[in-house]
């Protein structure tokens, strides 16, 4: 009986190399499709073909997209109404500017939601953050301008010089 885990013999040519490792099978015939090329190819040189003839004519903006497609513009108006939503809230202590800010930015943002809304702009996400700036932005700003009234509407009554 032979024991099936004994090394067999090694035989030259069959399965193993000389050196006792085993044989590389060669391919039989050569590949029929072409190598691909390498992503370090050589730079093929020229430019690509400009769109235009002039030589100092403007190019069309629309030559970048397929066909049909038309690219949207961001609402300008809620853009800048999220930009001062921002500044009234972290201007909120200062009595008139934060009151104006804060009225500017709601203004600004509801019409940049319209704007948005309408068909080739974009941007309602930003208007509706300069809305609700703008909104949180005047709690605080009509809180301080009240008691900024206050204060001067109390330091006037009292009796300083004339009393």
């Amino acid at each position: 009986m032979t024991d099936p885990y004994q090394q067999q013999p090694n035989q030259q040519g069959q399965y193993y190399g000389a050196d006792g490792y085993p044989n590389a099978q060669q391919p039989q015939q050569p590949p029929s499709a072409p190598l691909p090329v390498p992503y370090s190819a050589p730079y093929s040189g020229g430019y690509p073909a400009q769109p235009y003839s002039a030589p100092y004519a403007t190019p069309n903006p629309y030559a970048q997209y397929p066909p049909g497609y038309v690219p949207t513009r961001q609402s300008g108006m809620a853009i800048a109404g999220m930009i001062i939503g921002i500044l009234a809230l972290i201007t909120f202590w200062v009595p008139f500017w934060d009151v104006i800010a804060a009225l500017t930015a709601i203004g600004l943002s509801w019409a940049g939601i319209v704007q948005a809304g309408k068909p080739g702009y974009s941007g309602q996400g930003m208007g509706i953050a300069g809305l609700v700036c703008g909104i949180v932005a005047a709690i605080p700003a009509v809180i301080f301008l009240v008691l900024f009234f206050t204060a001067i509407a109390a330091t006037s009554t009292t009796c300083a010089f004339y009393c």
